[in-house]
């Protein structure tokens, strides 16, 4: 009679457990002797969160723990049609050890999570995380020259476009990595566009512009991929070419400063030299007189030659009056930088002597 109280007595304890949701088992006995029942209990894990990490699709789950729970698994389930997934790589086959997990590569939406106890074959499952949205969408990024932009030049700043795909929020001067070390960048703009101004080069030199990663961010909260660009180099050139005094040559001249007769066509060369963006062209000037400085104040233009590979020649008849004449030469690189040579004095006589009939004996 006291066994059959006990057996009782315990498939109400059995009754009111499951009830509440924790697991338990019992043993009994048949037949005449003496018998033991032992009694446990499988709390649900506590506090499920997910803490989804913006533009990776990797979502943070953790747990408080179950006081007797072995393992656990978690269960991943989308809001839009309550579909579930395991997560974290667990099942019920494969239970975590520990309370927290790293859900990999979810798709965007909306979800919610339930963390799941074991022990044995029993199981007990935890109340619903909170909604946890995913978006593994990053903005991305071109940084190129802006349009217009002189290359190369030797006028700063320089300027740059960044165009990201989509509206970015917190894109400040400080995001931008430039080249050489001692630029600075300054950047304007709003929503997808930007303007950036890079100023405080000293030296002749590559300009660049480029975003790293994770710099700027969506509205949520995704970093941009780093910057892919077409033309993202403009070379900065401050570097004034070099060019000696011209020469001059015609099929007649006489002595050692050049004279040039007979309205001779005079061919004008120099070869001008530069180390940074190279000779663009080279342009010739005269002034009249044999001293002086021959200025752009006072010199009158021959003419230009972009040919290099002659040393930029110009053959001129613009010399056409007698007189000494003070040539330079004007070489200008590909950014605009000039160099006026020292002058070429030369001097020109057109004019042909006047000759008098010799008079002999008084006759002409």
């Amino acid at each position: 009679m006291i066994r059959r109280r006990l057996l009782l007595l315990l498939g109400v304890i059995v009754a009111l457990l499951t009830a509440t949701g924790v697991a338990l088992a019992f043993w009994t006995t048949s037949g005449t002797g003496t018998g033991s029942a032992m009694t446990g209990t499988l709390a649900s894990p506590t506090n499920a969160a997910g803490v989804a990490t913006p533009g990776s699709g990797t979502v943070a789950v953790s747990w408080t723990a179950s006081a007797e729970a072995t393992g656990y698994y978690v269960t991943r389930i989308r809001n839009s049609d309550s579909s579930s997934a395991a997560a974290c790589g667990t099942s019920s086959a494969l239970t975590a050890a520990g309370t927290s997990c790293s859900d990999l590569a979810v798709a965007d939406g909306l979800y919610h999570y339930t963390v799941t106890a074991v022990l044995a074959s029993w199981t007990a499952t935890s109340a619903s995380s909170a909604n946890v949205t995913v978006n593994s969408t990053r903005p991305a990024v071109t940084v190129n020259q802006t349009a217009g932009q002189a290359d190369p030049t030797k006028n700063a700043p320089i300027n740059f476009t960044a165009v990201f795909d989509t509206v970015v929020t917190d894109f400040t001067s400080a995001d931008v990595t430039v080249a050489p070390g001692t630029a600075t960048a300054v950047v304007t703009g709003s929503g997808t566009t930007y303007n950036i101004a890079v100023s405080g080069m000293t030296v002749t030199g590559t300009v660049s512009a480029s975003i790293a990663a994770n710099t700027a961010h969506n509205a949520a909260g995704a970093g941009n991929t780093a910057s892919t660009s077409t033309d993202n180099t403009v070379t900065y050139d401050v570097t004034a070419p070099t060019a000696a005094a011209p020469g001059a040559t015609a099929a007649v001249t006489f002595g050692t400063t050049p004279l040039f007769v007979n309205n001779e066509v005079v061919t004008l060369t120099d070869a001008a030299t530069d180390t940074g963006t190279g000779v663009a062209s080279v342009s010739y000037y005269y002034c009249t007189g044999a001293t002086g400085t021959c200025t752009s104040a006072t010199w009158t233009g021959i003419g230009t030659s972009t040919v290099s590979a002659t040393n930029f020649p110009v053959s001129t008849s613009a010399l056409a009056a007698d007189g000494p004449y003070r040539v330079v030469a004007v070489a200008t690189d590909a950014a605009g930088n000039t160099t006026t040579s020292a002058a070429t004095a030369i001097t020109v006589d057109i004019t042909p002597p006047t000759v008098t009939r010799p008079t002999v004996n008084g006759h002409s």
